[in-house]
């Protein structure tokens, strides 16, 4: 308490001092805002830097995008009601094929946001496995493919009380609720990197719990029947590897979803 109260002394000493001398306050001002001025430019270059890293990996999540503009007839409601079909045996994947163009038998959904600092780091990962996939799968008769929507998608449906994200999720509980079941059989789960509570979430399309970026592994092809998997959704994950992880890391976490190896199968060592 001393040494407090004579620091606090010294610094009342140093304010009485500049409160008094008259000729001192005026160069004070001058200073400080010299100091905002010359501080101006960092502020700008530092704003624009920000701008153009978000510019840039929400550039690249656009190129997959599935829009949510039409509500119930948007592409993202077409192909989600598709999607559950397969998984619910309505449709086969062949008709699910034909109605969404050309993403093989193997690819991720991403659910995701413009303005998302963890959607910013997972872009690493996915572009590192998208332009090297052939190094971290081999030649396995696929190729990478995704899709993406995203919860920050404004459209005409948009209202003060509901995202359009929102009533998507309203219009698709049970897709997510049939995914909720498959990720609670998945050994990702069992291997204790999945929460209970927030598949949970996920069985109800609470928004709260789908956070961006979420993602979907889906496999439509004999692979996974082989594996004891119906068609359809195969994997959950929320995020895309942990914080600080670099971009090899991220790309290994998706090669591994995409594989059912290591954390994604029985054989991990948690």
């Amino acid at each position: 308490m001393v040494v407090l109260r004579a620091i606090g002394r010294f610094f009342k000493k140093i304010w009485d001092w500049i409160r008094q001398t008259a000729w001192i306050q005026p160069l004070l001002i001058v200073g400080v805002i010299f100091g905002i001025i010359f501080s101006i430019p960092s502020i700008v270059k530092a704003v624009k830097n920000n701008r153009v890293k978000k510019s840039t990996y929400a550039a690249y999540y656009h190129s997959f995008k599935l829009s949510l503009e039409g509500g119930e007839n948007s592409e993202a409601d077409k192909f989600t009601d598709d999607l559950y079909d397969v998984m619910s045996s309505a449709k086969t994947a062949d008709e699910f094929r034909s109605a969404h163009g050309d993403l093989g038998d193997k690819f991720f959904i991403a659910y995701v946001e413009k303005n998302c600092d963890p959607c910013d780091k997972a872009k690493e990962g996915f572009k590192q496995f998208q332009d090297n996939y052939k190094k971290y799968v081999g030649d396995d008769g696929h190729s990478f493919h995704m899709v993406t929507i995203f919860a920050d998608d404004e459209t005409s449906e948009t209202t003060e009380d509901e995202t359009a994200f929102v009533q998507y999720l309203g219009r698709h509980v049970d897709f997510f609720s049939e995914v909720a079941s498959r990720a609670y059989e998945s050994f990702y789960y069992e291997n204790g990197k999945l929460s209970g509570d927030t598949l949970d979430g996920l069985a109800d399309a609470n928004p709260e719990d789908i956070k961006s970026p979420t993602v979907f592994l889906v496999e439509l092809g004999n692979e996974a029947t082989e594996r004891g998997f119906l068609p359809g959704v195969t994997e959950v994950m929320f995020g895309v590897g942990t914080e600080g992880a670099d971009k090899f890391a991220k790309a290994e976490l998706l090669r591994d979803c995409w594989t059912h190896s290591n954390d994604f199968s029985n054989k991990s060592t948690k």
